[in-house]
């Protein structure tokens, strides 16, 4: 394992203060990984008869931390950009979160401190597998819902990989391959002509011969091989670099027959709806077939959000940003943000902004080619704007008060102006 020893041991000693306590809140981020994390966190406590409950939140808050001061809290896919909150509270807290943070806290697992990058090499689920030693299929169904399988699973999550019955393979990486092929092709922001553009993927397909009815795992060899070399040649006429045609195919992972991504964004999906307990019970039962009508649901939020996107995207000399109203709901926002980035091939960092009942939520994206750290220059910036935030080097996201909006872009701008003065 390498650099991941330190991380280990680590996780050794925060497993066994966590066997210590009588009772635990575990807090988790409203998400596929913040989920697979609870689950775990969950199947762990009761493994060593530590009376819990659990509480999911996008953002932790003034409240939040309120209700719990003096209380045993285990963190998980959030805490290290509240860390000073935290303390201020009186909380006796672990946190067990993936996102960057130079800050340090003693009861904290934290991949950084160990030369690892949480945001390519392990997830939050990743890191309580650690602690639990156990349930490595549920810390891969997390490590996907952050993408990160993108590049195939690496570092600690290849470690995990090899303790789990998740199967590698190579495939066409498009989500989807059990779908009617237009379906396939038009909900991949990887191919970005077909993407949300269901009428030109049939066209296209009806071009070269192919059934329009099957799905990519009905079609045999020979129709496999000529649609993606069609696409692959379609793309190259189009000016797309060899890189990004290059990620349409390559390393896929599956789980009792399941596409790993496609049980993660059910699990997002349940998750996003605040259908809390369905989704830990997919991932510990793995009964995935309950998470479709959220699938469905979720899919049409998210085709009418980034419509919605489109129509208020607006643009400055180094970001281009939306601001929604309510017109987006904020747990899909950063999922909206994203894929807009790639559907669009937007050059500069993107930042979306919406309102909730707590203030204005913002997600910021960047393209994967730009050198610059997204979780520094938000934090910065939401700080200056009267608010927090962090994340990762490419996503990550923030919560600032109402009527800051221009406050915090004319900051987050300078941000990345000082990172990336060539953009």
């Amino acid at each position: 394992m390498g650099r991941g020893m330190g991380i280990v041991e680590k996780a050794k000693e925060i497993a066994e203060i966590i066997k210590k306590k009588h009772y635990i809140t575990i807090v988790a981020h409203a998400d596929a990984d913040g989920v697979a994390a609870a689950a775990i966190a969950k199947l762990f406590l009761e493994e060593n008869g530590i009376e819990h409950e659990i509480k999911f939140t996008n953002h932790i808050e003034e409240e939040l931390l309120n209700e719990f001061r003096s209380n045993d809290i285990l963190f998980v896919d959030l805490g290290n950009s509240s860390i000073n909150a935290i303390l201020n509270h009186g909380i006796n807290a672990i946190i067990v979160d993936h996102h960057f943070s130079n800050d340090f806290f003693p009861n904290s697992l934290n991949p950084f401190h160990y030369g690892i990058d949480g945001g390519e090499e392990i997830s939050a689920s990743g890191l309580m597998y650690l602690i639990a030693k156990k349930h490595a299929d549920i810390a891969l169904i997390g490590a996907a819902g952050d993408l990160q399988d993108r590049n195939g699973f690496r570092g600690l999550n290849g470690y995990i990989l090899k303790n789990s019955n998740v199967v590698e393979r190579n495939d066409i990486r498009l989500y989807g391959r059990n779908l009617p092929l237009p379906r396939m092709l038009s909900f991949s922001p990887l191919i970005p002509p077909f993407f949300k553009n269901f009428g030109m993927s049939v066209r296209f397909l009806k071009n070269i011969g192919i059934d329009t009815k099957k799905s990519w795992n009905e079609l045999n060899r020979e129709e496999k091989k000529a649609l993606l070399s069609s696409m692959v040649k379609m793309m190259a006429k189009l000016g797309y670099e060899k890189d990004d045609i290059m990620q349409i195919y390559g390393k896929v992972y599956e789980l009792n027959g399941y596409d790993l991504r496609e049980i993660a964004a059910g699990i997002n999906s349940m998750a996003k709806y605040e259908k809390y307990e369905e989704a830990i019970h997919a991932c510990i039962n793995g009964d995935y077939n309950k998470m479709k009508k959220f699938m469905v649901a979720h899919r049409k939020n998210i085709k009418d959000g980034i419509k919605i996107a489109k129509q208020n995207l607006n643009e400055r000399s180094k970001i281009k940003y939306f601001i929604a109203g309510k017109k987006i709901k904020d747990t899909i926002l950063g999922t909206i943000t994203g894929m807009l980035l790639e559907g669009e091939r937007i050059e500069k960092p993107l930042v979306g902004m919406v309102e909730n009942g707590n203030g204005i939520k913002i997600s910021v994206r960047a393209p994967k080619n730009m050198n610059i750290n997204l979780s520094i220059a938000i934090a910065r910036a939401a700080i200056a704007a009267g608010g927090d935030g962090g994340g990762h080097k490419m996503a990550a996201g923030a919560m600032i008060p109402k009527g800051s909006e221009e406050e915090f872009l004319k900051f987050f701008e300078a941000e990345i102006a000082n990172q990336s003065p060539s953009l």
